[in-house]
């Protein structure tokens, strides 16, 4: 039997709804048994000891969360200059990847990687990532170092699947993302690659806040605050769309999907959420939303929204443990201050997002973390990384996920335990 209970306030053309269904109580109940809290021994913190900010970050977080394995790196300070942003493959070889891969060979426990502030963010010249269309095949290819990290067994794996990429103007190859839409917990042994999340924004300060806010969301039992899903009707969809989200991906991508998609998708996130008695505002008006405060979670177009206003952009605030996703195609280009562009992601977080996702280069929006898939595994008590490594179709890429990837917010444990 199915039980509805509706509370409907109407401003704007938004609805905001409480619904209860008891099937979809059950069904996240059960996902939360599948969810597991993960330990500070399965994390390996990378730093950069040539960057002053970096070793920062990196022994900030190793107090507050106990981490005690990590892997120090010396490469240039991408905390100081936009130039060291980029690194080449042959350096990111033998100064990231390398000391990196020597320890995991003795450390079989690690399931997650988190880097700091300072190191390099994109690596030019690998087998994945993209490049313009308009270049040369050979041409070399940009991957953010997060992603190629978190793909670093894949081209050794017999069960790695490798597809090339092409659409909104790029073209490269990615690996298909082996944990994407699973529902039980990461483990590297199970599904090989890592899960690689970053401590970084515009300063210091911003990096470190992210570690602060996820220990305080996992103590803060209050549910106050809402979920802000910003639908964009002028991509068209259908109703009958919704259902079928997110669209899974199988094999090479000729062209980038239809923005309609990812419309349906935020649409099935809020049916989700409001199933869960989660407050929720599904806007699906064409006005781009501000003026929110204490959000839970939010996802949007960003400067991809056909009525963007930067002012709305910088008005909103998060609540501690908050994550999410803008769908634009650069919006972790740099953690450097800059003008003009596309929105990015160091803004969330200076304004108190917990977790977000963001792209160095062209992704496509077939990369774009899946709303539903994102807040239904949060939800349910997976870890931050869990929730949006799930929520992502590729690995090898140009994504990086910031964050303490242990985070488990406990407003959101208490609400699957019932």
């Amino acid at each position: 039997m199915i039980r509805i209970v509706a509370c409907i306030k109407s401003f704007r053309g938004v609805l905001l709804l409480g619904v209860s269904i008891c099937c979809s109580l059950c069904w996240a109940a059960e996902m939360s048994n599948n969810a597991a809290s993960h330990t500070p021994a399965e994390v390996l913190l990378v730093y950069n000891a040539d960057s002053p900010v970096s070793t920062a970050v990196a022994k900030d977080y190793a107090a507050k969360r106990g981490v005690t394995k990590s892997v120090v790196i010396h490469c240039a300070d991408s905390a100081v200059s936009a130039a060291n942003e980029t690194i080449s493959l042959a350096d990111y070889t033998s100064q990231i990847a390398g000391p990196i891969g020597a320890y995991l060979k003795l450390h079989s426990e690690i399931n997650f990687i988190v880097l700091t502030k300072g190191v390099p963010i994109r690596v030019r010249g690998g087998e994945t990532g993209s490049h313009d269309e308009n270049l040369p095949a050979s041409a070399p290819l940009n991957a953010s170092v997060d992603s190629y990290l978190a793909a670093m067994d894949y081209p050794s794996r017999s069960d790695a699947v490798k597809i090339a990429i092409h659409g909104s103007g790029a073209r490269g190859f990615g690996w298909l993302n082996h944990y994407w839409k699973a529902d039980v917990p990461f483990s590297h042994a199970k599904f090989g690659g890592y899960l690689v999340t970053r401590l970084d924004g515009y300063t210091q300060a911003d990096a470190e806040a992210l570690v602060t806010r996820a220990i305080a969301a996992e103590s803060e039992k209050n549910s106050s605050g809402e979920v802000l899903l910003d639908v964009q009707p002028i991509f068209k969809f259908k109703s009958t769309d919704v259902e079928g989200q997110p669209l899974d991906v199988t094999g090479d991508i000729p062209d980038e999907s239809d923005y309609g998609s990812w419309n349906a998708d935020m649409v099935k996130a809020g049916d989700l959420l409001i199933a869960r008695k989660v407050r929720t505002e599904l806007d699906r008006d064409e006005t781009f939303v501000g003026d929110r405060s204490n959000l839970r979670g939010y996802f949007s177009w960003g400067s991809n929204d056909a009525k963007y206003s930067e002012k709305a952009y910088e008005s909103l605030t998060f609540a501690p443990g908050a994550i999410g996703d803008t769908a634009v195609s650069t919006s972790a280009r740099t953690f450097l201050p800059t003008t003009g562009g596309q929105s990015l992601i160091t803004d969330l977080i200076a304004h108190g997002i917990t977790g977000v996702k963001g792209y160095t280069d062209e992704p496509l929006l077939q990369a774009i973390a899946s709303p539903s898939i994102a807040m239904e595994r949060y939800t349910s008590g997976f870890t931050l990384a869990e929730s949006l490594y799930a929520a992502s179709r590729f690995v090898g890429w140009e994504d990086v996920v910031i964050g303490d990837p242990l985070c488990r917010p406990a407003f959101w444990r208490v609400l699957s335990s019932h």
